[in-house]
């Protein structure tokens, strides 16, 4: 990335240092995320590491219909999967937008509402499937819980600006399934797990071998199959004390990374960014890596220079005020979309970043202004593939995965791997910088995971049918 021009120099080399993040901070930060992968795999309250009761990833040869929905921090899904077997699969789904209201309101009016969309789902895509006496649906939920079966969920905590705090330590599962049957729906949700181990499943549905899955976009989280011996927080007697496979998945929450051990290299704007958010002083690797938050920060950053008269300043020399910045000045007014496509402006005078302000804030910018915007996020957004790397790293030493003769593979989801500008190559070139970049060649494949949520969702309610004996193939 090119340094901008401006007017103070100074303002630039805060900006560089602020988010820097050298090659000599890997090794110990990597070697920081095992440690607390471990302590979260021996204790509570520590890194989350929470047992799925998934003791299996799917072979590839699987088949059947079922049903799937997916919830994560934007949009609900509604999904009708038909896994065909050798890694093929079809679907169907439909898309709504989850409202603020919705977000920010009681949990069980936002349970009522997906209830309302299951039913509306299925009056137009399941009529064909009228002689199955209970379909099954496998929930996929982007949120923190304490997996007590393969379909209990106990809610520990809301995370993506959701709210509904009546819900908080209730079994989600329950609560929909309630919901369900008060519509009179021949629908079991049979299984629940997040995003982040529906990618895992949905990847090795097709290849079969992917041990992590990855979600890199309005979230950050990442499941792996793990070593039963080595969960030891699992207490005598629990449901999944044994496992059958001796063998399963962990959904780490690596969001909360660093929360204690202040590991992370966090500047003036995380602290800033923290406090202001639902939850200070937790995920704090999750606002440092994804794009809820990343582009929130970036706003942060504008806001501040704005209000210190290093941007935006127009021939009375006065600073803007936050009534002049509009809602610049206003929180979660800056998206990722809109972050990617400043980064992305690759024209002379940046006339996205023109348009954009002048559109959206009705702030005239100079040349000097539009290359400092880019600049921010040039920076926030390298630091957060990078960082990212350093998750990856951990997992891929702490499993000896390169010591295995077979490849790593890593199915990874979300916005911000597939579609933001230079991320992926950013991530990549970390990793080349932790390991080797002939390692990183021959070894490791990113894989991007089609469909993860929906159809891992699926998987994951295949499996479970299969194991209970009341899987119905179409």
């Amino acid at each position: 990335m090119s340094t901008p021009s401006h007017e103070h120099p100074e303002v630039i080399s805060h900006l560089t240092k602020a988010f820097a993040f050298p090659i000599s901070a890997y090794d110990g930060l990597v070697d920081q995320f095992i440690k607390e992968l471990h302590e979260g795999l021996t204790q509570e309250n520590a890194m989350p590491m929470i047992p799925t009761f998934v003791y299996e990833l799917p072979g590839g040869d699987e088949t059947g219909v079922i049903l799937s929905l997916d919830l994560g921090g934007t949009n609900l899904r509604v999904c009708r999967t038909t896994l065909s077997g050798k890694g093929q699969f079809e679907i169907t789904h439909k898309k709504w937008t989850i409202s603020d209201a919705l977000k920010k309101g009681p949990g069980k009016e936002l349970f009522a509402w997906i209830a309302d969309r299951i039913q509306e789902f299925a009056d137009v895509y399941c009529l064909n499937e009228q002689t199955q006496a209970t379909y099954p649906l496998g929930m996929t939920f982007s949120f923190p819980c304490e997996q007590l079966d393969i379909n209990v969920g106990k809610l520990l905590t809301w995370t993506k600006g959701f709210r509904g705090v009546d819900v908080i330590g209730q079994d989600v599962v329950k609560i929909l399934q309630d919901q369900i049957d008060a519509r009179k729906l021949n629908i079991t949700v049979n299984a629940i797990i997040n995003d982040t181990v529906g990618t895992l499943l949905a990847t090795t549905y097709k290849h079969p071998g992917c041990e992590i899955g990855i979600i890199f976009g309005t979230g950050t989280n990442c499941a792996y199959l793990e070593n039963q011996s080595a969960i030891t927080k699992i207490k005598l007697g629990a449901p999944n004390f044994a496992s059958p496979t001796n063998m399963q998945v962990i959904n780490t929450e690596w969001g909360a990374f660093g929360n204690k051990s202040g590991a992370l290299p966090t500047n003036q704007y995380d602290a800033m960014l923290d406090s202001r958010s639902s939850q200070p002083g937790k995920q704090l690797y999750e606002k440092m890596v994804s794009g809820l938050y990343i582009s929130e920060l970036a706003r942060t950053v504008v806001h501040d220079l704005a209000l210190k008269g290093e941007l935006f300043m127009d021939a009375s020399g006065k600073p803007k005020t936050d009534a002049e910045l509009g809602d610049l000045a206003v929180k979660e007014r800056f998206d990722g979309a809109m972050m990617g496509t400043m980064e992305g402006d690759n024209s002379t005078g940046l006339d996205d970043i023109e348009k954009h302000f002048l559109t959206n804030y009705s702030l005239n910018t100079s040349q000097s202004d539009r290359e400092t915007i880019k600049y921010i996020c040039q920076l926030i957004s390298a630091r957060a593939a990078r960082l990212s790397a350093v998750g990856i790293a951990a997992l891929i030493k702490k499993r000896e995965l390169l010591t295995k003769p077979k490849q790593v593979i890593i199915g990874i989801d979300g916005s911000l791997f597939n579609k933001y500008p230079n991320f992926r190559r950013h991530l990549e070139g970390a990793l080349n910088e932790i390991f080797d970049a002939a390692t990183v060649k021959a070894k490791i494949s990113l894989i991007h995971a089609e469909d993860g949520s929906g159809v891992g969702g699926a998987i994951a309610a295949y499996l479970t049918c299969k194991e209970r004996c009341y899987f119905q193939d179409e």
